[in-house]
């Protein structure tokens, strides 16, 4: 969907929809590429209701308030409505592992000198790093970095994080090999998921190799190693990944018909 072509034919696209009063109007953008607000910060978009004003052949559009307009790519949609449907419309949004949106509001607790306890709501511009829910708390030191690396660093998308890839894998079963530091040989640090995607459904793992202080990345299914990649260093780890696990379908938008306009 070329955004900047939909800009400039937008008011003609929609002239039957806007007030005749109104001076201006605004259309936000539901495709593949990643949203920012003012500050320039990475945002999700919530779900949008409304009804379809216009067609084109990359895009349909529809009239969320008075003067309030968003644009569907179609390629991305996972159905067309017509022309007058009542649609309501959820782009991806980055989740925790358990499910929750991360721009969620969050409650925070704390007690003041006077011994009363204070509830304050937090909501965080951007968004938040999706934190691996592990098992038990790692002690030794490359599996603090394995940890570290997989929150942080950006799949090739440039919308997420390797966290985020994870989650939309349906990631979970999440297991961890701590080993002692005299034991690094013998037992590898690890980090491994159960995940579930149309290109892989098994356990991925990330190994630390202190040898050659790279990654080794293993597919594993039925308790079976399936495919085993070697000699990865950290900064082709989010591209690895998402070749053997992506399917892509996180991308879609989902379009949900409300009210057929005939």
């Amino acid at each position: 969907m070329n955004r900047e072509t939909l800009r400039e034919g937008l008011t003609a696209l929609v002239a039957a929809a806007i007030p005749k009063n109104a001076r201006r109007i605004s259309c936000a953008y539901f495709d593949d590429q990643p949203q920012r607000n003012v500050f320039g910060l990475r945002i999700d978009p919530h779900p949008a209701e409304g009804h379809v004003v216009a067609i084109t052949d990359e895009a349909f559009i529809i009239k969320t308030a008075r003067t309030s307009f968003v644009a569907v790519d179609r390629v991305l949609a996972t159905r067309c409505p017509g022309m007058g449907d009542k649609v309501r419309v959820t782009p991806y949004c980055r989740h925790d592992f358990f499910g929750e949106r991360l721009d969620a509001p969050r409650q925070e607790n704390w007690s003041g000198a006077d011994g009363q306890t204070h509830t304050m709501t937090v909501l965080t511009l951007g968004g938040k790093t999706a934190r691996i829910p592990l098992p038990m708390t790692p002690t030794c030191p490359y599996v603090l970095d394995m940890v570290e690396q997989l929150e942080n660093l950006p799949t090739p998308d440039g919308q997420r994080t390797i966290a985020n890839l994870l989650v939309d894998a349906k990631a979970h079963a999440i297991a961890v090999v701590d080993p002692e530091d005299k034991m690094l040989f013998e037992t590898p640090p690890e980090i491994s998921f159960a995940v579930a995607t149309q290109k892989f459904a098994g356990r991925v793992a990330v190994v630390y190799d202190r040898g050659g202080d790279l990654y080794v990345v293993e597919l594993r299914q039925g308790g079976t190693v399936v495919t085993r990649i070697e000699e990865v260093d950290f900064m082709s780890l989010a591209a690895l990944l998402t070749d053997l696990i992506d399917d892509g379908r996180w991308r879609r938008i989902e379009v949900e018909i409300l009210q057929a306009s005939h």
